[in-house]
């Protein structure tokens, strides 16, 4: 049964937006109710404790923009999602808290986890307008309600045990080997997430609060990023044993294929292509990123290094000079964006043309921010949060794609 703050859970309405009349065919339009919000009005450009960048992509994308950090030092924030009123909510994963910004004035705050050893993890916008992350070290699910600021616990009914003793834990602890890290909403409206501990992903059935744990077929699999993918799967990524899988929620079967690039090239991020045919991935030790269609079982590579223009991608770094790639999102301009060095000490966004493999870098304002990932449901714009620099940031870029497939289910 789930604990909470508060004895009352409160349920919003299903989130649905419908593009105007007026849009320009190819267009973008805000993946939610909370983008639209954040859409409404400018985001803040010179608050108070910002940083502001002044390069930008070739195409005009940028300069990059942060907001203040968050104030728990080294709170390690990184997922953004968006609330209905359009603030940006992140996870902060070594503050225990969950940060919030409101886009248009800059101002942030913080909302601690009920958990004192949750750990906030990855994090998607739910069908209610809440945002469900998941408790890495916490072994459950976590809710958040945006407008009350009440979290909602659901521990994992499996693995609430000491990882030293074996010993069973108190339920509010419900720490385990478990290690839940990401999730996605599926088409069959439960919540899908990574057990990296357990080699297997769950799934979590609000209405009825049934978990349902399901092995992956290969041994220390390491599952660690997790998307919808193409056809309404989910996706994921093998990090140690280099594979990309897909997991059919009708037919409950497993599809799963070996990254061509030898070795444990540890791939980290996922992003459907706005065609609903192709999988894009992060080999982040390989320097690449992957291509993965489906039907065919064919993955193609995108050799990073050898696309960049010089050596070091331009003028010297403040951290990680390697691409090092992670999550990736598509932009309104068609492009993939995509965070680079999020666990070596890297300081860029990369920006990649899929149809002509052309490869840009831009340095965050931040040195050494390690940037975590991506969300793209404000068109005309790309979100992101680091690690190291405690921050949330955006940059501009052209509104001329319509991406709305690469959103996540419920934006």
């Amino acid at each position: 049964m789930a604990t909470t703050t508060s004895a009352a859970l409160v349920v919003g309405v299903v989130l649905a937006t419908a593009a105007p009349a007026t849009a320009a065919p190819g267009v973008a339009e805000p993946g939610s109710e909370g983008a639209a919000a954040a859409a409404a009005e400018p985001f803040a450009t010179d608050a108070p404790g910002m940083n502001i960048g002044t390069a930008t992509f070739p195409n005009g994308a940028g300069p990059i923009k942060e907001f203040p950090a968050f104030p728990t030092p080294g709170g390690f924030s990184c997922e953004v999602a968006i609330a209905n009123n359009g603030d940006l909510i992140s996870d902060e994963f070594l503050g225990n808290t969950m940060g919030r910004v409101d886009p248009h004035t800059g101002e942030v705050s913080e909302i601690p986890l009920p958990n004192p050893g949750g750990l906030p993890g990855g994090q998607n916008r739910g069908p209610d307008g809440n945002i469900w992350f998941m408790e890495v070290g916490g072994n459950a699910i976590g809710e958040l309600d945006p407008e009350t600021e009440e979290i909602t616990t659901h521990p994992f009914p499996w693995a609430n045990v000491n990882v030293t003793t074996g010993l069973p834990l108190p339920k509010e602890i419900n720490n385990g080997p478990g290690i839940p890290f990401d999730n996605t909403w599926a088409k069959d409206g439960k919540l899908y997430f990574t057990a990296i501990g357990l080699n297997a992903i769950g799934s979590f059935e609000p209405e009825s609060e049934k978990f349902e744990l399901i092995p992956i077929p290969t041994p220390v699999a390491g599952p660690v990023a997790m998307e919808e993918g193409p056809d309404g799967t989910v996706a994921i990524t093998e990090g140690t044993s280099n594979k990309i899988a897909l997991y059919d929620t009708d037919t409950a079967e497993w599809n799963e294929f070996a990254i061509p690039t030898p070795g444990v090239t540890f791939p980290a991020g996922l992003t459907v292509s706005p065609d609903d045919k192709y999988l894009y991935f992060g080999e982040t030790l390989a320097n690449k990123i992957g291509r993965l269609d489906p039907a065919t079982g064919e993955i193609k590579e995108y050799d990073l290094i050898a696309l960049r223009k010089d050596l070091l991608g331009g003028a010297l770094p403040g951290g990680n000079p390697l691409p090092n790639p992670g999550q990736l999102r598509f932009g309104s301009d068609g492009k993939i964006y995509f965070v680079q060095g999020t666990f070596t000490g890297g300081s860029r966004i990369g920006q990649l043309d899929p149809e002509t493999s052309e490869y840009h870098e831009l340095e965050t304002p931040s040195p050494v921010s390690m940037p975590c990932d991506l969300n793209n449901t404000v068109p005309g714009k790309m979100i992101f949060a680091s690690f190291r620099s405690n921050r949330v940031a955006y940059f501009d870029i052209p509104n001329t794609t319509d991406i709305s497939n690469t959103y996540p289910l419920h934006g």
